[in-house]
């Protein structure tokens, strides 16, 4: 099933080569793939905290994915 993969700011740069600069891409996954095995295929440090939304709304890992649906994965950040 195909799903759309958004990362922003420097989590791009863990994306599989050669789409290390894409913001946005689509995933061939097999059926009831889980958020949390999208993440692992990012490969992201264990110390980078990240938010995960799906489709507009906050999800955790164990949450499955549906044909179509979008992943957005952002960086935490603080500030003021």
């Amino acid at each position: 099933m195909i799903i759309r993969v958004k990362t922003y700011a420097y989590l791009r740069y863990y994306l599989p080569a050669p789409d290390k600069f894409a913001q946005d891409e689509e995933w061939d996954v097999p059926e009831k793939t889980t958020i949390g095995q999208v993440l692992e295929k990012l490969n992201l440090p264990k110390e980078i905290r990240i938010i995960v939304l799906l489709n507009g709304r906050t999800a955790d890992g164990e949450t499955a994915l549906n044909e179509g649906d979008i992943i957005h994965i952002l960086p935490l950040m603080a500030g003021g």
